[in-house]
């Protein structure tokens, strides 16, 4: 509700102790030509396409645009073949029936997305108008904020809005790119529904000269313009997404939480990136949690992480709270190449 960043975390880290007074240059020099990239920020300048947790943005396009509305269904036919070839499927190899936008987020079907996609192309045939179809998309990425940098005081790489394809791009593919605090923006936007901010660190300004300060409040980049109806749909299906899902146990014992899993595929001999976009209380949220992990295989793996840091955040006894700073991420899922969402 304020914009404010709580914590922002990239791993793996260094020793800053060797960068104090003097720099250690063997050290230096190991972090810095390691493939790990210790030095880089990926919070804030590690891109990735945002797969599935994209989903909300052309769910918003399509109902804000009367593509579709609420209550309207379409069915799953796993394989999209209404474009030319190759043609792209769902995730399942079985049909997900017939689905409304609500159950479309929940189940993540990509049958539903790539048909949202095609219409708003206007596709007829196996033509669709690639330049009308992306440019009502990017409107409303536009109103969640993922066409800018998100206004922390960090250097920042530039988000990446799809140029190609519409139906691939439907569902956060084509070459869409952004970074974790670049869909943290997003994804808060979704969860206050009314404002789209950009996000900053700093609490609070003070003068040095005169020792007067002032409390810093984040910037209303946007009002956010978006029907009632649509944030319900959207925000209902991210609901069943953890109520209602394969993740649901991860998230037990703390206030409902609403989120969408993500997995950005990378290449065929490559672990797909996880992601995790996520808010809590669902009914009155109060802070959102936006996770993504490089080559981490499942989406899953992500929500696991994202659940700890919930758990941390809405338990007031410091004892477990020490306790679960300990804790690994232990889905047995990491490792092994399961479906994709």
């Amino acid at each position: 509700k304020t914009g404010k960043v709580l914590a922002l975390v990239s791993y793996p880290s260094y020793d800053n102790n060797k960068f104090a007074n003097t720099v250690d240059s063997d050290y230096y020099a190991k972090i810095s030509t390691s493939s790990a990239s210790a030095l880089m920020n990926r919070a804030t300048q590690q891109k990735a396409a945002p797969g599935s947790t994209f989903k909300m943005v052309t769910a918003t396009t399509a109902l804000e645009e009367g593509i579709i509305d609420p209550y309207k269904t379409v069915h799953d036919g796993v394989v999209y073949d209404k474009i030319n070839k190759p043609w792209p499927k769902c995730w399942s190899n079985y049909s997900h029936g017939n689905l409304n936008v609500t159950q479309a987020i929940q189940h993540s079907c990509n049958y539903f997305f790539y048909e949202m996609g095609y219409r708003l192309g206007n596709g007829h045939g196996n033509i669709v108008d690639n330049e009308k179809g992306l440019s009502r998309l990017k409107k409303y990425a536009t109103i969640y904020g993922l066409t800018d940098k998100s206004g922390i005081e960090l250097a920042e790489a530039s988000p990446t809005f799809s140029s190609e394809d519409i139906v691939r791009s439907a569902i956060g593919q084509g070459n869409n790119s952004y970074t974790p605090v670049q869909m943290s923006r997003y994804v808060t936007t979704v969860a206050n529904g009314e404002n789209c901010y950009d996000l900053t660190l700093i609490d609070r300004q003070k003068n040095t000269v005169t020792g007067k300060s002032k409390k810093n409040t984040a910037h209303v980049k946007q009002k956010l313009e978006i029907s009632g109806s649509t944030l319900q749909a959207i925000r209902s299906g991210m609901s069943r997404v953890v109520g209602n899902g394969r993740i649901s146990t991860l998230f037990q014992g703390i206030p409902k939480v609403a989120g969408k899993t993500g997995t950005a595929e990378i290449t065929k001999n490559e672990p797909n990136h996880a992601w995790f976009v996520s808010f809590a209380p669902y009914e009155d949220p109060e802070i959102s949690v936006t996770v993504q992990i490089p080559n981490a295989f499942t989406s899953s793996n992500a929500a696991e992480l994202a659940s700890k840091v919930y758990k941390y955040y809405f338990n007031k006894n410091k004892k477990s709270r020490k306790s679960l700073l300990n804790q690994k991420v232990s889905n047995p899922a990491f490792g092994s190449s399961p479906q994709t969402d």
